[in-house]
């Protein structure tokens, strides 16, 4: 199985065509301990293909006795196997050196950010423990370190949990070690769990093709196939979904324009020089009897977005659009309206049912209706 990480990281960068000198998708060999069989039980420790191993350091089957579950690795996009510390050892690690080399303009000029994430946990309330981190090399660069995670945050549960953590690359870098370590507190197994580990690059955005992206506070999310995952700086190409109602979310043209958006889902676009964001929460909108009422009960009556910034920006919902001159606005979407209030600035609203445009400035609001 692909792990989710790794798609995750599919989904936010661009393809290799895009970036020709920027390396895309997830740069780790064997990232989920998948390429070989995992132990099955807490004695054997297995070879990992791709992976430089000190000591008992090993993969293990979900589901092995006294492991986390099957019905973990399905809830984690965990796959077959997961990283381990192994028996006897009370350290041992794993590594890999990544060339990024052919990046090497890019990284020279300061236009590179490297994203490391992984799922990492350990065994119920126990205190052995798990990093994982990432060495620029050639550069003297410092390590970006994620992990442990406790096991108050693990809720002293067999668990992993994703963690995340980006920077940039200095100059001089041209391959990159990632690291994990597992370390024993207790017991006779080295209880350091990993899975998905993952590290990616990110260039400037390119128009009309993608956009830079990090979270400014809050917790941001981004579509991972059906699932929703924190957002981490990154390129987020046309098509992406970001969940922002809980958190900031900052948007990077091409061409320098920046806005903030939050309180809201949207989809990303580009065309014609505008990047769309174009609100996507389901709406409930529909007449029905009381079963297919409690069916549908999720879903709101209203969604919205708020936008703060200068550039090439438009929000859309339902039966309107607004395309800012440097302003703060709030795009509101019911199942008969798309109301458009400005409270800094102005915008121009397209009111797609009428086929009309209205310049609406702060302090003012305007309303398109359902035909």
């Amino acid at each position: 199985m692909r792990s989710l990480l790794a798609a995750l990281a599919a989904v936010l960068l661009l393809p290799a065509a895009a970036f020709a000198d920027i390396p895309a998708g997830n740069l780790v060999q064997n990232p989920g301990a998948e390429a070989g069989a995992g132990a099955t039980d807490s004695d054997t420790v297995i070879p990992l293909p791709g992976w430089t191993v000190e000591a008992s350091f090993t993969a293990v089957q979900y589901g092995a006795p006294a492991f986390p579950t099957v019905e973990d690795s399905t809830q984690l996009g965990g796959g077959r196997n997961l990283f381990a510390g192994g028996p006897s050892s009370a350290v041992s690690s794993a590594s890999q050196v990544i060339d990024v080399s052919r990046a090497a303009p890019e990284i020279d000029g300061g236009r590179v950010t490297a994203n490391l994430s992984a799922l990492i946990g350990g065994y119920s309330a126990q205190d052995d423990a798990a990093t994982v981190s990432a060495t620029p090399l050639d550069a003297g660069g410092e390590a970006t370190t994620i992990g442990p995670v406790t096991p108050a945050e693990r809720e002293s549960e067999s668990d992993l949990l994703p963690r995340t953590a980006a920077f940039a690359l200095p100059a001089g870098t041209r391959s990159i070690r990632v690291t994990i370590t597992a370390t024993r507190a207790q017991g006779d197994y080295n209880d350091g769990y990993v899975d998905n580990v993952s590290l990616s690059l990110a260039g400037p955005p390119v128009a009309g093709q993608s956009v830079g992206a990090k979270v400014v506070s809050g917790t941001v999310l981004v579509r991972v196939g059906r699932r929703f995952v924190p957002l981490t700086p990154s390129l987020l190409r046309n098509g992406a979904e970001i969940d922002a109602r809980r958190g900031v979310v900052e948007i990077t043209r091409a061409d320098g324009g920046v806005a903030k958006f939050y309180d809201g889902i949207f989809k990303l676009s580009q065309s014609g020089g505008i990047t769309t964001l174009t609100l996507s929460e389901a709406l409930d909108c529909s007449r029905r009897g009381r079963a297919a009422a409690a069916a549908a009960q999720k879903k709101p009556k209203t969604r919205r977005l708020w936008g703060d910034g200068k550039g090439k920006f438009r929000t859309k919902g339902r039966y309107a659009a607004a395309t800012v001159r440097g302003t703060k606005w709030l795009v509101t979407d019911t199942c008969t309206t798309t109301t458009t209030r400005v409270t800094q600035g102005a915008v121009t609203v397209r009111d797609t049912v009428r086929k009309r445009n209205v310049v609406v400035r702060k302090g003012g609001r305007y309303v398109a209706r359902r035909a």
